[in-house]
């Protein structure tokens, strides 16, 4: 009988390790099918849509159904709380907007923009969030082996078409360079956003450094495509993550220290953020040029967004989707310029205006490191901060903040770092809840003497 119980243990323990090898398959070739196809549009009703929105709707879907069969109530709870967290800054803009779209009596143009982005940024924390159910605490690693064969895939086809000695020629002008000099070749890898979410993964490596030693073939490939798409910014926002990772694991040992920074550079996020928003509006870039600074007519497309918002309290703003709609509309008057305010911060500004965008500022990065701390333990809370810094210095140059690759990367790290612990955690925290409601109900003895002393 004994020998037979184990046997049906060892049986079930191997149909559970097969199962989730199936689990782990079937999340990564989602999660490179996401990655890979994602960018390619497709159209419906008149409009056009990338397919970000299936690909993510089918992993979400299937991550449901695995939970249907074969429910983990636990892991659940855990993924969709934090989920919640992250989707919170994705939908505020959304949500906010609404006001500034009545009193603005919006076009429809601009609230389909808004509503679109919206869409594919919070589709694609729901996928990550299903792949880490799916795949446990090596999400993480899946997503990140999707995202460099998505990228492999997409070097080999640009190497095939320029040449591969040109292709590294290229490679070695750009980073000789320092991003300065860009071919064309480079030029078409650089646009492939998923270079600032392997930026997200560096910062990983540098804060959890037992991970380099553990998946070294994926910190080199890390390494070697994000330098493939070299962006200056995303170099930098690494480099300041890092430092601010190593600084924080130093005062591990002093709390009281380690809280008065973390409140004092909020503080100052919130400062630089509003600062360099003002900065341009009263004409940074434009002092820039007058110095002799190339600044690729940064002032220019500045001079052309003044009119359209100001730097004051009362500013409401023009709502989610506007510089979009406006871009398109600037477009067709055939000018050379690339209208992209190149900013993500001047972009939230004159979309939320004042009060949304510190509203806006405070969700990216207070609630998050906060969220993290509480959570996931101090290191998560340094990792949380270290790639809340990296992205912060992203925002600066780029608009980032609606791109989907590097929202996913920073959902995903978060999402599946320490997961096992707090699943346990949570399981823990459950049965102590089920004790307690038992033992509210008196055991039949005792309830029983109870009554006997009451009546007689």
């Amino acid at each position: 009988m004994t020998l037979g119980y184990l046997n049906k243990k060892e049986e079930m323990e191997g149909e559970k390790k097969r199962g989730n090898g199936f689990l782990i398959f079937a999340a990564f070739l989602l999660s490179s099918a996401y990655n890979y196809f994602g960018g390619n549009m497709f159209s419906a009703g008149g409009f056009d849509f990338y397919l970000f929105l299936p690909v993510a709707a089918a992993g979400i879907v299937f991550c449901l159904t695995v939970f249907l069969v074969s429910p983990d109530l636990e892991r659940m709870e855990v993924l969709w709380k934090q989920m919640w967290v992250l989707l919170l800054p994705l939908m505020f803009p959304f949500l906010w907007s609404f006001i500034i779209w009545i009193v603005n009596s919006a076009n429809l143009v601009e609230m389909r923009k808004g509503v679109i982005v919206t869409a594919y940024l919070m589709s694609g924390i729901g996928m990550m969030a299903a792949l880490t159910y799916l795949a446990g605490e090596d999400a993480v690693w899946i997503h990140l082996a999707s995202l460099i064969v998505s990228n492999g895939a997409t070097m080999v086809t640009v190497m095939l078409d320029g040449g591969i000695s040109e292709f590294f020629r290229q490679l070695f002008a750009l980073i000789v360079s320092f991003a300065g000099e860009t071919g064309e070749l480079m030029a078409r890898l650089e646009i492939h956003g998923i270079t600032y979410a392997l930026g997200c993964y560096l910062v990983y490596f540098l804060v959890e450094e037992k991970n380099i030693k553990t998946h070294k073939v994926l910190f080199i490939l890390t390494v070697f495509f994000f330098f493939t798409g070299l962006k200056r910014i995303a170099l930098a926002g690494v480099v300041a993550a890092g430092l601010v990772g190593a600084l924080w694991r130093r005062i591990e040992r002093f709390p009281g220290i380690s809280r008065f920074l973390y409140r004092l550079t909020g503080i100052g996020f919130l400062v630089l953020a509003l600062a360099y928003v003002g900065a341009i509006f009263y004409g940074l870039y434009g002092f820039l040029e007058q110095l002799g600074i190339n600044t690729s007519a940064r002032a220019d497309i500045y001079d052309m967004y003044k009119p359209y918002y100001s730097f004051s309290p009362i500013f409401l703003g023009n709502g989610i989707g506007w510089v979009e709609a406006q871009m398109s509309i600037w477009s067709e008057t055939a000018t050379d310029l690339v209208y992209n305010t190149h900013s993500e911060y001047l972009k939230q500004f004159i979309e939320l205006g004042m009060a949304g965008f510190l509203i806006w500022c405070c969700l990216r990065c207070h609630f998050q490191i906060s969220y993290a701390s509480r959570k996931l333990g101090y290191r998560g809370g340094v990792l949380a901060f270290a790639m809340v810094a990296y992205i912060a210095a992203t925002y600066a140059t780029d608009t980032t903040a609606t791109q989907v690759f590097i929202n996913n990367a920073f959902g995903i790290i978060l999402l599946s770092y320490r997961l096992k612990d707090r699943i346990r955690e949570k399981r823990m925290e459950n049965q102590r809840i089920n004790r307690m409601r038992s033992e509210v109900y008196l055991p039949g003895d005792v309830f029983e003497k109870n009554i006997e002393g009451k009546t007689g």
